[in-house]
């Protein structure tokens, strides 16, 4: 029995390591097409307007795919949507390298958004069902793969180019690490598995989909609004503001904004962790404080690299922290089978923000200047969010009415 036992302590390691190392491809995935741009237009021959559709199109492919992607993880599970997404994607990601046009380039782009999807909600849905206890650590962990493939990207993708000389060897080697990562997983989430034969499964109903639409999960997804409002823009936007405004050159403000992404890592596991610890809600409240405070300060404080570093460290921390817990927070407030659903309804959400972030920014910048944008951005809407969490707190707090003696409070968790 014991070696039954140990078989079954070690197959979620296994597994988790293997997803992991997936999630680093899938975030090395996302950022090939966008680093490799000069190339493609090279090659094809489209515009500078569709070289940036093609740099975040995905994101509408993510934001169309989430709650189909939940509702794929409650009727058929982890195992099949994280498989099917991983093929989705790493199929995709080798289609710039032999594709024909820019039209065909935007449509894959999509559905590689679609692919990433699946894997997206289907990771933070596993993560979130592996522990109640420290559910901000574990979807923390994803939030910090991310950074880390974030970071590695660039590196990886010039690496391949000057060994092989070819631009098209990281569209082709990704995919083929992407597809070997699906087959492994299918290995470790087999069918008897330790969870694959204990993770709850449910159809997708009108009753559930209530549960789930219910205030304090609207409530979670209005400071989701704002993760994605402020990552994104802050992505798109700050690079070309260290050099436009501040005329620092490509390096330098790369390694300024890189801090960003070590700030991201910090922000998931270790910021969760903290989140566990201290409430889910009251680590909110002030991961929003800093983000709104942080935000405008990057376009405000003078050009001192070490200054602007710290300023996106602490953003990139804050602003990752909140988009890890919003997936903690309302996977404490539903059901364990309706974490699936919760999570793409959030992931949803979180990306259609991110579509149009970049542009909101850009437009508030035209109308207001920076200073001021960065407080219409970054500002109001973090302000916003904490009053969001304090109203989700006070009615936690609130006993309930006396026409229902001895009810409790709903099995509300202070979180």
């Amino acid at each position: 029995m014991s070696d039954r036992t140990g078989v079954k302590q070690k197959l979620p390691v296994i597994a988790l390591c293997i997803i992991a190392l997936v999630y680093i491809l899938y975030a090395w995935d996302r950022l090939v097409v966008p680093i490799e741009l000069v190339d493609l237009r090279s090659v094809y021959g489209f515009s500078m307007s569709i070289a940036g559709l093609l740099g975040s199109v995905f994101t509408l492919g993510l934001a169309l795919m989430a709650i189909p992607a939940g509702i794929i993880v409650m009727r058929f599970g982890t195992r099949a949507t994280l498989v099917g997404g991983a093929i989705l994607f790493s199929l995709c990601v080798a289609y710039p390298a032999v594709g024909f046009t820019a039209v065909d380039l935007v449509i894959v782009q999509v559905l590689s958004g679609a692919g990433e999807g699946l894997y997206n909600v289907a990771l933070y849905s596993f993560l979130g069902r592996l522990t109640e206890k420290y559910r901000g650590t574990a979807t923390g962990l994803a939030a910090s793969l991310f950074g880390v493939g974030l970071f590695l990207a660039p590196l990886s993708v010039s690496a391949i180019v000057g060994a092989t000389g070819s631009w098209r060897s990281p569209f082709f080697i990704f995919a083929i690490a992407g597809l070997v990562g699906a087959w492994g997983i299918a290995l470790a989430l087999r069918k008897g598995s330790s969870i694959e034969s204990t993770e709850p499964r449910a159809p997708m109903t009108r009753e559930r989909l209530r549960r789930v639409l219910v205030p304090r999960n609207i409530a979670v997804c209005c400071v989701m609004i704002v993760a994605g409002l402020a990552i994104y823009s802050f992505l798109g936007v700050f690079t070309t503001y260290l050099r436009t405004v501040q005329h620092m050159d490509l390096a330098g403000a790369a390694r300024i904004f890189s801090l960003e992404g070590f700030g991201s890592i910090v922000g998931g596991m270790p910021c969760g962790y903290v989140a566990d610890m201290v409430g889910r809600k009251r680590y909110l409240v002030a991961a929003a404080i800093v983000a709104g405070i942080a935000g405008p300060a990057a376009f405000v404080a003078p050009p001192i690299p070490l200054l602007l570093g710290a300023i996106c460290f602490t953003f990139g921390a804050a602003t990752n922290s909140i988009y890890a817990n919003c997936y903690a927070l309302i996977q404490d407030q539903v059901k364990k089978e309706e974490i699936p659903l919760a999570t793409g309804l959030l992931a949803t959400i979180y990306f259609l923000m991110a579509a149009f972030s970049g542009y909101l920014l850009v437009a508030a910048e035209s109308a207001l200047g920076w200073a001021m944008a960065g407080v219409v951005i970054y500002a109001i809407p973090c302000a916003a969010a904490v009053l969001v969490i304090l109203g989700l707190i006070y009615t936690e707090r609130t006993p309930p009415t006396a026409a229902a003696p001895g009810a409790s409070a709903g099995g509300a968790r202070m979180r």
